[in-house]
């Protein structure tokens, strides 16, 4: 009794809390032990403990798993708040395609990308806050226009006509992620990723080569990436709050001259012609009016976000529900994005053999853009070229038209076209699925999944009665409506043997079909401009509609096989059958295999400081069938001949026709130092695609000019590294880091059409790259006369387009990021910069504002830059590159390399400071949680560009045009500057 006593007198009891330290949730069930005992608790659902430890008790283990387990040091106190940090060891499950493995096992080029930050970043769609994060993976934001398009591309270019976009897959359901938008010749095409919700989002895992994306076969060639939606937890209902608002300004504007300049310029033009000095005192600069028309098109742009969501359930039935708001006000006048969506997640466990779940998500989104990109009646390119005499609104508050002062260039007021224009959309989403899953051995699970997604896209376009583009006034409207529904059933058998060899089977079988249907109608001639209705023009142009039907069947299986885990094996194989092509081939196959070798496992390895050294590498085929509609023979059902309906064939059937076939290497090596605190990955990949879909000539007898038929050939070879370190580890400061870089290269092959133009500026050429620009090549300044000079490449005497030559690739030769994170206590901060350069842009804009004086009519072109007035020849011996100012053509060449800068640039995309409040005060109010932040976007860019900005770029309006229309900057928004501040609570 006496010893009893003692013993318990000698007891302390400790509480408290166990979370996660990345979303503050509550840890079910960790484990709370003294070290070097058997003394150890279990928490409870909401993640409180208390455990009895003996008196002199220096310390307390808290594990769980998939996190890092931590000692925490006892002090007077007896309750301690403990949150644990993922784990990153190589035991860390990875998503794969239709399943999952552990990253030991991979044997492929696989990517997963941390995503807490996501929701913090004030962009629409989540691909801007993964700019410069993966090797392998260039992101590029055409442009600021709130909810435009963002180009992905996943090791390079890999198609001319078809897309070179990957596949995105959302839970399982592959997402519609091209544009489908009817304005898209002058205005940045829409982003369907931006009804995705970033908050929503758990992980992202990109496939990039053949071994890791042939599970896809016809749809993986541009690689594939997966992205895992957020989901309930066994536990009490943990409620997060997020709110963000941020304010945007324009990064840069080329600076442009005042009225007097302006007059100046112009004089000097003229007496360098002989006119006289004083040959333009026509205009008038007393007046006191200088217009800064960059004051006039930018504003402060506004972003609100509010995210609501809810997790938890009990053992069996789990849920995650969560609403979102997203508002964007654009940096220019007449822009605006909003979004409003919502997600439910449930899971529910029937037995220990049986569970079920489904998805529902819906969101609505609205776009508001401006007439910008590639047109003459474009806000940028009109205000950039406006006469700083001329006010945008007279004495009586009408706008002001450009013809009536003193420039020709401008064809309509900016101001005008951004209010009073119309580009507006309207996107509607549903997506659902359900799944079943039956364990019908230990082994072996039977999947069955069943998902079908509607999207309704809307639009309307109006050119007001009585503009300069529009005497009578225009009108279009369009709507495309497409749903698809996929079912998929697999079985996979996993099994260990002899604690030596794993086994993972997995055969499938797939079904999907998509029907969409669109209209388009266009008038003319409105009475009034306070109705856009077709029905209210006098005439209609246009009127069209029609119907798209197309079915994808697939059957695929994989084995992974790992011995003692030292050598890892892979093989996969998919056959698709797909409508589209045609009917003698039909089905494709793709198969693909990787190897890998853990040498670190190996008996003779002996290096304590190396914790993983693994040798990758892998081959296979992949395909691509994203072209824009089914290339089957087919009719019109509206040739009317002699006012009687008919059927006439509209396009030649080639039954021959099928994919594109991308073959892929890849070698790897994923080395790890002093137990993962140092993770280097690096890659070597040669992708060569073959039987491009491409257009070519046929006989006249066929009643055709052309046919789609494979033919061609494109290679992208290259080189990504990576490297992550935690630097610093201790009880107070953390700093972990991460650096990536890609090199590559892309060169067509083969092409039926060699020398093929495109457009105005590019050429499709073999032993060059898919967006190759073409352009007169300028000299430079003549010293002595200040003349331009341009090859005469023909000798003709004669500067025109049949002088144009190779100028260079668009394309980056490399691109990559760093990424740093600190946290010290309750404070944390994020620094990420971006890089890309080796490509070349058509600052095409500068000709409007660097226009060397040249006239028209005795009119001046356009305003100049400040650049060209300070550096403009002057006088005989000169060196500069600006030639004397002339009122005549011959110093402007508008398609030449006078125009053509470097696109390299290094930028501080993100930094962003967060702190999270003391426990003891967040409970005091009955939060779990609370976070504080301010955020900068885009806050510095290092580069030569003259322009806006170097991501820029033109031409986005369709997937062609993303392959071979790259490096084009013709009115074109460039990136906003953002500032955030925001919260995120739990409770």
């Amino acid at each position: 009794m006496f010893t009893c006593g003692t013993y318990a007198f000698a007891q302390r009891t400790i509480t408290g809390t166990v979370t996660a330290e990345d979303t503050g949730e509550p840890l079910l069930g960790a484990n709370v032990l003294v070290p070097d005992s058997n003394i150890g608790v279990v928490g409870d659902f909401d993640g409180n403990f208390s455990i009895e430890v003996p008196d002199g008790t220096q310390a307390i283990e808290v594990s769980f798993v998939g996190y890092q387990s931590k000692i925490i040091p006892l002090t007077d106190s007896n309750s301690y708040n403990v949150s644990l940090s993922s784990d990153q060891t190589l035991d860390e499950v990875v998503i794969v395609g239709y399943g999952t493995q552990e990253r030991e096992d991979i044997s492929s080029s696989i990517q997963t990308i941390e995503t807490e930050e996501l929701g913090k970043t004030p962009a629409a769609s989540f691909e801007s806050a993964l700019q410069g994060q993966t090797p392998g993976v260039n992101i590029s934001t055409s442009s600021a226009t709130p909810g435009a398009a963002i180009n992905v591309n996943i090791r390079g270019v890999s198609s001319i006509s078809a897309s070179s976009q990957p596949l995105f897959i959302v839970d399982g359901v592959p997402l519609v992620s091209r544009n489908n938008s009817a304005l898209n010749s002058n205005i940045q095409p829409t982003n369907p990723l931006a009804d995705i919700n970033p908050n929503d989002i758990k992980s992202i895992t990109i496939l990039k080569d053949a071994a890791a994306a042939s599970i896809y076969g016809s749809r993986g060639a541009n690689g594939v990436v997966l992205i895992t939606t957020k989901r309930g937890k066994t536990g009490k209902t943990l409620v997060n709050v997020g709110y963000y608002t941020g304010f945007s300004e324009i990064t840069n504007t080329p600076d442009l001259v005042g009225p007097n300049q302006f007059k100046e310029f112009f004089n000097t033009a003229a007496e360098f012609d002989g006119l006289g000095e004083d040959y333009f005192d026509f205009i008038d600069t007393s007046n006191g009016v200088n217009t800064n028309i960059y004051d006039e098109i930018f504003r402060t742009g506004i972003t609100q976000n509010l995210d609501i969501s809810a997790r938890g359930g009990s053992e069996k039935t789990r849920f995650y529900l969560s609403g979102n708001y997203f508002k964007q006000e654009g940096i220019q006048i007449g822009q605006e994005f909003d979004r409003l969506s919502t997600r439910l997640n449930l899971d529910h466990t029937i037995n220990d053999k049986v569970k079920i779940g489904t998805t529902i998500f819906l969101n609505r989104s609205n776009h508001d853009r401006t007439i910008n990109e590639n047109d003459e009646y474009g806000v940028i390119i009109n205000a950039q070229g406006w006469d700083p005499t001329a006010p945008i609104r007279d004495e009586n508050g009408e706008f002001t038209n450009p013809f009536s002062y003193n420039t020709w260039w401008p064809l309509e007021n900016p101001v005008l076209i951004a209010e009073e224009y119309i580009n507006d959309s309207q996107s509607t989403r549903f997506q659902a699925s359900a799944f079943a899953e039956w364990k019908i051995i230990p082994d072996l699970t039977f999947r069955s999944a069943f998902s079908t997604e509607y999207s309704n896209f809307v639009e309307e376009s109006f050119v007001p009665a009585g503009t300069n583009k529009s005497d009578d006034g225009e009108a279009i409207f369009a709507t495309y409506e497409e749903t698809t529904w996929q079912l998929e059933n697999t079985l996979n058998y996993n099994k260990t043997f002899a604690e030596k060899h794993d086994l993972d089977l997995l055969a499938g079988w797939t079904l999907q079909e998509t029907k969409a249907q669109f209209s388009d109608q266009a008038g003319v001639g409105f009475a009034t401009n306070n109705t856009t209705s077709i029905s209210a023009a006098s005439t209609i142009i246009n009127s069209t509609t029609g119907k798209n039907q197309f079915g994808l069947q697939s059957f695929f299986g994989r084995a992974n096989y790992s011995f003692d885990n030292r050598y890892v094996f892979a093989f996969t194989l998919r056959a698709d059958g797909s409508s589209r092509f045609g009917e003698d081939n039909q089905y494709g196959y793709f198969p693909s295999g990787s190897i890998a070798w853990r040498v670190n496992e190996e008996d003779f390895f002996d290096i304590e400081s190396i914790s993983n050294l693994k040798f990758r590498g892998s081959y296979g085929l992949t395909g691509n069938q994203e072209i824009s509609s089914n290339w089957v023979g087919t009719y019109s059902l509206n040739a009317d001949y002699n006012n009687r309906p008919g059927i006439a064939p509209n396009r030649l059937e080639n039954p021959d026709l099928g994919w594109e076939k991308t073959k892929q290497l890849n070698i790897g090596l994923d080395l790890g130092l002093f137990d993962q605190r140092i993770n280097m990955t690096a890659d070597y990949f040669n992708k060569q695609t073959e039987d491009l879909l491409l257009s070519a000539g046929v006989s006249g007898l066929t009643g055709f000019s052309s046919v789609f038929q494979n033919i061609g050939e494109i290679e992208n070879t290259g080189f990504e590294f990576s490297l992550n370190a935690d630097i610093f580890q201790g009880e107070g400061f953390n700093w972990t880091t991460g650096v990536n870089f890609s090199f590559l290269d892309n060169e067509i092959i083969n092409l039926l059409n060699d020398g093929e133009l495109i457009g105005r500026n590019h050429i499709l050429k073999e032993g060059e790259a898919v967006s190759t620009l073409y352009l007169i090549k300028y000299e430079g300044v003549d010293p002595q006369t200040g003349d331009a000079m341009f090859e005469d490449i023909n000798n003709d005497g004669v500067i025109d387009f049949d002088d144009r030559q190779i100028a260079g690739s668009a394309l980056p030769d490399y691109f990559g990021g760093w990424q740093n994170n600190f946290r010290y206590k309750g404070f944390s901060l994020t620094a990420n910069i971006q890089f890309s350069g080796g490509n070349k842009i058509f600052n095409q804009s500068r000709h409007a504002y660097e226009n060397f004086g040249f006239t028209r009519s005795g009119i001046p072109y356009a305003n100049i830059s400040q650049r060209v007035f300070d550096n403009y020849w002057r006088e005989p011996g000169q060196q500069t590159d600006v030639p004397r100012p002339s009122t005549e053509a011959g110093q402007l060449q508008r398609f030449s390399t006078q125009f053509l800068e470097d696109g390299d640039f290094i930028r501080l995309k993100t930094l962003r400071l967060g702190y999270d409040l003391p426990s003891d005060l967040v409970d005091s109010i009955g939060l779990n949680g609370l976070n504080l932040y301010v955020q900068g976007q885009n806050l510095v860019t290092i580069t030569d560009y003259l322009g806006f900005d170097p991501e820029v770029s033109t031409n986005t309006s369709n997937q062609t045009d993303l392959n071979v229309l790259q490096g084009e900057d013709f009115g074109t928004l460039g990136q906003a500057r953002t500032i955030t501040i925001g919260l995120n609570a739990s409770f």
